[in-house]
């Protein structure tokens, strides 16, 4: 045998298929090198242009840090916020650099007068002659880490960018005729003739026969039934029972308030402040001694720039504007015209005076407080939610009964019996804690789940978790006659009775259809007819106008009618009259809705320009440094 085998060594096919084996294994060995071919460590490549790991650190820092704040620190942005933001960073960067390139394409640049006059015009290097200052310039650039070089290209490539972007967007304008039918579907009223047929104008019918009252129990048992009752044990991880434990400092609260009111400009109060800057302590005194003693501003910018020092108007500032939470305090605490300083600011010292403070209109931080305290707690809480799941999901995994479960993961645990309305055996709401959202995502897991089947966590609404067992069932049982006669009798009085009225609201409407008026079968019945006022589709109808006869009068020509049920009777309604809307009558929101309309067309188009661009240019994501650069 072995000399068959060592015969067959010298044959073509077996000479063919050591090469195939051999090739086999090389490509094997060398799988992982040619996988990762052209990794560089970029965190993204868009053609040729490549998206280091640093610029991603460095946009992505920038909405950590806004994120954290208005959550109340890093420590409380969860592992999946901060993935997501990096990999919205990433996205932005890639669509620039994506669009970067189409701009290279078309021959697009920026030239450097354009640049420069941009730069001049910007209101945040304005000073109060409203002419570029070179000081404010540099300190601001300093102040958000910019070399003049790095900031200037930004600007170039951004005004590049805009060219291509504000050409597409330019193209895009609301076609009139949609303007119109949007604007008259918006803005149509009807008119209707409307009657009443209330349940309260029905004298009660006669008591019936016992037998009757025996049938209408049989043929209606849903309403004469115990609810069938499932018996729970279950526990809770929600951010609204978390955050009863979690104390919110004062100094968050007003960080929160300012930071509201700051993100509502209309509301926010705003001062003209002047300032001067400058690292020495004692030309911060003597300016300051100078400035008290008379010296105008355009004096004290003169003196400022003597003693090496900056001078910065800031005019309607808000406190979240100011560059400091030092210089914020200190200006939003100072009267207007005095002189107020030095004080403290990083590693200088600053003088300031108010010259204007427009009020703010806000409401108070003593109103606001208990509400933002609460939206933090429960920001925190929610942070913390997440943060406990998976301890929590690893212990049901190891089939730890529910009441064994570790006590510092702050769960709410209880017992008892719901039935599918989520109410308790006494027929109030069970003590569920949480949202309705909760309460209901917890009745329909008890309801689809067996008996004595193991807990499993389940993700509920709002960042909340909860787990539970189905212990028992107490089945629906219809409940004996005699317990129930006044109740039953109670029901058929009040179907006589709805009846009675469909009747009459349906003998309308067919005598309607047959060619009389609603005013002659109106009449007839002894009914009155009531003209409505003007119906629109948008918003509360006016009084007299139930809201379930605003969309059947929407479908109607005029002569046409329906009927509605409302919980107090029947409405038959007839419409009157379309009043259809003119925008001669109303140009400012006639105006309004077409710019609405354009700038969204603008939008949406400007969007699917940078999609398009972007994925034509076929991107890699290296999904790899992303998670690194997401990572705490």
């Amino acid at each position: 045998m072995l000399a068959l085998f060592r015969r067959s060594l010298n044959t073509w096919p077996v000479r063919i298929f050591f090469f195939v084996l051999v090739a086999a294994f090389a490509t094997w060995g060398v799988g992982d090198v040619v996988r990762n071919l052209g990794n560089d460590g970029s965190a993204a490549r868009v053609g040729s242009a490549r998206i280091s790991p640093q610029e991603v650190t460095n946009l992505y820092r920038q909405q950590m840090q806004q994120t954290a704040q208005m959550m109340g620190g890093a420590d409380q942005v969860s592992p999946a916020t901060r993935m997501m933001i990096a990999e919205q960073a990433t996205a932005r960067l890639v669509a620039q650099a994506a669009i970067d390139q189409m701009t290279g394409r078309l021959g697009l640049a920026a030239p450097d007068a354009d640049v420069r006059r941009q730069v001049f015009a910007m209101d945040v290097f304005q000073d109060a002659g409203h002419q570029f200052s070179r000081a404010q310039f540099d300190q601001l650039l300093q102040q958000n880490g910019l070399s003049e070089t790095e900031f200037l290209r930004l600007m170039q490539a951004q005004i590049t960018r805009n060219q291509l972007l504000d050409t597409v967007r330019a193209a895009v304008t609301a076609p009139a005729i949609m303007v119109r039918t949007v604007y008259a579907f918006q803005n149509e009223t009807r008119i209707a003739k409307l009657v009443q047929l209330p349940f309260a104008a029905v004298p009660a019918p006669a008591k019936p026969d016992d037998a009757v009252l025996q049938r209408w129990y049989k043929n209606h048992p849903q309403e004469f039934s115990a609810p069938e009752y499932r018996r729970l044990t279950m526990v809770i991880l929600s951010p609204d029972v978390l955050a009863r434990g979690i104390t919110v400092p004062d100094a968050d609260v007003k960080r929160a308030y300012d930071h509201m009111v700051a993100a509502t400009p209309a509301a926010a109060e705003t001062r003209t402040i002047q300032v001067i800057v400058t690292q020495d302590q004692a030309a911060a005194q003597t300016l300051a001694k100078q400035w008290s003693s008379g010296a105008d501003w355009a004096a004290m910018q003169k003196a400022a720039t003597a003693a090496g020092a900056n001078a910065i108007l800031l005019p309607d500032t808000t406190a979240a504007q100011m560059p400091s939470p030092e210089l914020a305090e200190a200006a939003f605490k100072a009267p207007a015209n005095t002189i107020t300083g030095p004080i403290k600011n990083g590693t200088g010292f600053a003088v300031l005076n108010v010259t204007g403070i427009k009020t703010s209109n806000a409401p108070s931080y003593a109103s606001a407080a208990p509400a933002l305290r609460a939206q933090i707690a429960r920001q925190r809480a929610a942070a913390l939610a997440d943060q406990r799941v998976n301890p929590l999901q690893d212990a049901l995994a190891g089939h730890t009964p529910l009441e064994q479960l570790p006590g510092d993961l702050g769960l709410a645990a209880l017992q008892g019996s719901v039935d599918s309305n989520g109410l308790a055996e006494n027929g109030q709401p069970a003590p569920i804690p949480g949202s309705a959202a909760l309460r209901t995502a917890i009745v329909a897991q008890a309801f689809k789940q067996r008996v004595g089947e193991p807990a499993s966590l389940i993700n509920g609404p709002d960042h909340s978790y909860f787990a539970l067992t189905v212990d028992g069932i107490n089945f629906a049982t219809q409940k004996a006659y005699a317990d129930v006669q006044a109740q039953v009798l109670a029901s058929w009085t009040q179907d006589q009775i709805r009846r009675t009225q469909e009747m009459a609201a349906a003998n309308m409407l067919a005598g309607m259809q047959a060619g009389r008026t609603l005013d002659g079968v109106a009449s007839a019945l002894n009914l009155m007819v009531a003209t409505s006022p003007p119906i629109g589709r948008q918003g509360a109808p006016p009084a007299g106008v139930p809201q379930n006869l605003v969309a059947p009068l929407f479908s109607l020509h005029v002569g046409e009618s329906t009927m509605v049920q409302t919980p107090d009777g029947f409405v038959v309604a007839q419409l009157a009259q379309i009043v259809a809307p003119s925008e001669s009558t109303d140009p400012v929101g006639y105006e309004q809705l077409r710019t609405s309309l354009g700038t969204s067309l603008a939008n949406d188009m400007q969007a699917i320009f940078a999609g398009a661009v972007t994925a034509r240019a076929n991107p890699r994501i290296n999904q790899t440094v992303i998670q690194q650069i997401a990572q705490p």
